[in-house]
């Protein structure tokens, strides 16, 4: 199996699951004795991800779809560096980075993280149409890539997000607990960045629904940060949960570094997105046993079988959301039973090693292509 000198290409700026499952790329790639190299922007996550040592770093500016100049200077890296793999992350990378294909005999790759249809256009096609592989998270992303680009669905591979379980649950259910200063006897979570899309009004709806109903033994938590577009709707869930009179059982934790660590703590962790492409957050919780409740959706309905690993519900229906919370809420037999299920199904399907070794292999078939 021969080294190879891979650039990694993202634009992001602010964390979530795309950029953990870069940062977790790179990091695996480097222990694999890979030289990798990362091109950011000034204000990239990933230097918060990810130590400084063993890495290339590039900083780029990454502008659009349309910074010509991002393509060129990808383009004289490639050069410089002899890189063999250039695998884009983000949409607006697609584009620049397929100019820089363009530009040299390197192998390009990109994945896509996001459930949103891509706009077709034969300018986007033509900039990527060296793609060895696109990587869909799931298969609803990889249709949705196929109508976006027909002529390269055959190029299309379904390779989903990967958990590391040595990372989840690492502390025990009363230090993780205690973390969050839990005192009732039940815990329930969304984990994820506040924001429309993610459906915490609707979880919200529903705990209030399940306090009117006479049930006060968990208390409930929204763990994520609003991006800066979206601190309106952060304000709207904090007056919500007032305005709902169930300020007393929410609490609205914020940011927090290594969740997977203190997944213990929760019972049940919920998912109600309109929309998810693959939800780590729902990945981890199933390894760290907790029972899920998300939405019928996306990557999401792909992961969770309905009353085998968890339960799905329909999207923006606060009754059905309730419901299933309340039945997971007053039967530990249940709560047990799917998660221990759950927890099986996701060590054996996202499997760190066995998943990224998709990916390499995906890499070292292209390189021996080219020579």
């Amino acid at each position: 199996m021969g080294r190879l000198r891979v650039l990694q290409v993202c634009s992001a700026d602010s964390p979530g699951g795309g950029e953990l499952h870069v940062s977790d790329l790179a990091r695996a790639l480097r222990e694999r004795e890979h030289e990798v190299h990362l091109a950011v922007r000034r204000s990239s996550p990933l230097r918060g991800l990810l130590d400084q040592g063993g890495f290339h770093w590039h900083e780029l500016p990454l502008r659009n779809a349309a910074d010509l100049g991002s393509a060129h200077a990808i383009a004289r890296i490639i050069r410089k560096y002899n890189i063999d793999v250039l695998h884009a992350h983000v949409a607006r990378d697609f584009t620049v980075c397929g100019v820089a294909a363009r530009l040299t005999d390197v192998n390009f790759f990109l994945t896509r993280h996001h459930f949103g249809q891509i706009k077709r256009s034969r300018l986007y096609g033509w900039a990527i149409h060296r793609v060895r592989n696109l990587i869909a998270v799931s298969a609803s992303v990889g249709r949705s890539l196929a109508e976006a680009f027909p002529q390269l669905a055959d190029r299309i591979v379904v390779i989903p997000n990967w958990i590391d379980p040595q990372v989840v649950a690492t502390l025990s259910r009363v230090e993780s607990r205690e973390h969050f200063s839990i005192r009732r006897p039940l815990a329930v979570a969304v984990i994820g960045q506040l924001a429309p899309i993610k459906g915490q009004d609707d979880f919200l709806r529903a705990v209030a629904r399940l306090k009117d109903a006479g049930f006060e033994k968990a208390d409930f938590f929204l763990i994520g940060e609003a991006a800066t577009s979206d601190k309106n709707y952060k304000r709207r869930l904090q007056t919500m949960a007032r305005e709902l009179g169930i300020d007393d059982q929410v609490r609205f934790a914020g940011y927090v570094s290594g969740v997977a660590r203190y997944l213990a703590a929760f019972d049940i962790v919920v998912a109600p997105s309109e929309n998810e492409a693959f939800s780590l957050a729902v990945v981890e919780a199933m390894v760290a046993g907790s029972a899920v409740v998300a939405s019928r959706v996306g990557g999401m309905a792909e992961t969770v079988d309905d009353e085998v690993t968890g339960l799905l519900v329909p999207p923006n229906d606060v009754d059905a959301l309730a419901a299933a919370m309340s039945r997971l809420l007053e039967s530990e037999t249940l709560r047990g039973r799917l998660g221990q299920a759950g927890a099986a199904d996701a060590r054996e399907r996202f499997d760190r090693r066995r998943v990224i070794d998709r990916i390499e292999e995906l890499y070292l078939a292209g390189a021996d292509h080219l020579r």
